[in-house]
């Protein structure tokens, strides 16, 4: 995921201002729910993704962040953590 990205969507979680850290337990229920209320408040914003043939391909940030829901869902179902770190 692009930083850009990344930064963004750790900030909706409440997660922000960390290049990595981790979230576990009952924060991983807050999470969630600061999440998908900063996506409803988000106007259709569309991210940009430019492919190798220079062609530009509209990307929602909602979907973006639906494999980030669905990873903080499953976590929270097996009482498990995720956690985050540049590469």
């Amino acid at each position: 995921m692009q930083s850009q990205i990344a930064e963004q969507l750790l900030s909706m979680l409440g997660q922000g201002g960390s290049a990595e850290g981790s979230i576990s337990g009952e924060a991983i229920s807050q999470a969630i729910l600061n999440l998908e209320k900063a996506l409803t408040e988000q106007p259709a914003i569309q991210a940009e993704l430019e492919d190798e043939d220079a062609e530009i391909e509209q990307v929602s940030l909602g979907a973006r962040a639906a494999p980030l829901k669905e990873m903080l869902r499953h976590a929270h179902k097996i009482d498990s953590y995720v956690m985050w770190r540049p590469e």
